[in-house]
């Protein structure tokens, strides 16, 4: 790996970054404000990277592109709201607990 290889991976890191400071800044003024500013950027890089991870399997399995699409939407749509349910089950893990025992 070279400098100039390092200085390309530095830019598109920032450029990254950049996307993800907006789309949060956009997101907090549509909402209600019910988060915090690191919240909405947590959201927003969990469904990049949910995104990122959804386009890796559909080509290791060799999706179509129609497939691929649609896949990678529903995993970038989901991702932010996977982080919730494990921030809950967290914060309270006997009471999701007893829920699922509950369940039977």
């Amino acid at each position: 790996m070279s400098w100039f290889d390092t200085l390309d991976w530095l830019k598109q890191c920032g450029r990254l970054l950049v996307i993800c400071l907006i789309a949060a800044a956009v997101q907090m003024y549509v909402s209600d404000k019910k988060f915090t500013f690191f919240h909405y950027l947590m959201g927003v890089l969990m469904a990049i990277f949910g995104a990122y991870l959804a386009a890796a399997f559909c080509d290791w399995r060799g999706f179509s592109e129609e497939l691929k699409t649609g896949v990678i939407g529903v995993a970038a749509y989901a991702a932010p709201h996977l982080l919730e349910a494990l921030n809950k089950i967290a914060e309270n893990p006997k009471q999701v607990i007893t829920w699922l025992m509950k369940e039977k």
